[in-house]
């Protein structure tokens, strides 16, 4: 039996990527979001409360999850507190963004590294707005595009240091999705990134930027 943890499984891509992975029945996902509540029921699956701006929480659900030998950890959830049309930094919004989308999610990584299995795969959900490489490169959302470069960093250092232990760690730039954060306008569906997440657990090259199946620049 293989053990997948994916963070903030109760929407968007989250979901999406739960919805297909339970039909594994060689897995055990175990999921997590801000209130514990989850519409996934199966046999398969189990939820636990988890807030990543909380050290408390995270704590919590490690106890919760420590006894497993971990062989996928999805760090999916994450925040994005931009206004609209503000390229302006306010440091309130960047210490909220970063205390979720970074830290919080370094915590929790650094807290599971012990237990996970030793070809087991970390995959950081990144995004395009966090690469120095975009095409479209502009000044808004400066606080969420600064938390996903850093997560960038984070995940091609952690690559080094888990090489010789046989972990793989990748990011993953799921693009411009249907989900509350992305909006009704993007161009693609959670599902057809859950299907490229599903893809991706089987790569062993670490230390890569993944988009749509290929590696690309960070």
């Amino acid at each position: 039996m293989k053990h997948a943890i994916i963070t903030g499984s109760s929407r968007g891509i989250g979901l999406a990527l739960t919805k297909v992975l339970i039909h594994r029945k060689d897995f055990k996902i175990i999921g997590s979001s801000t209130s514990g509540k989850h519409p996934i029921k199966a046999n398969n699956f189990e939820c636990y409360r988890l807030n990543l701006n909380d050290e408390k929480s995270i704590k919590k659900f490690v106890g919760n999850v420590q006894h497993l030998k971990i062989d996928y950890l999805f760090n999916n959830a994450g925040i994005l507190v931009d206004s609209n049309g503000d390229p302006k930094i306010d440091l309130k919004k960047l210490e909220q963004t970063f205390s979720v989308n970074l830290f919080g999610t370094m915590q929790l990584t650094e807290l599971l590294i012990p237990h996970l299995t030793k070809n087991a795969h970390i995959i950081n959900i990144s995004s395009g707005w966090g690469s120095f490489s975009e095409k479209n490169f502009d000044a808004f959302n400066p606080h969420y595009k600064m938390s996903k470069a850093a997560l960038n960093m984070y995940t091609k250092l952690l690559s080094e240091r888990l090489k010789s232990a046989g972990i793989t760690v990748s990011a993953f730039d799921p693009g411009w999705v249907k989900t509350d954060m992305g909006g009704a306008n993007a161009d693609r569906t959670s599902e057809e990134v859950a299907d490229e997440l599903m893809d991706l657990m089987s790569k062993s090259e670490t230390g890569k930027f993944w988009h749509q199946g290929s590696s690309r620049e960070w």
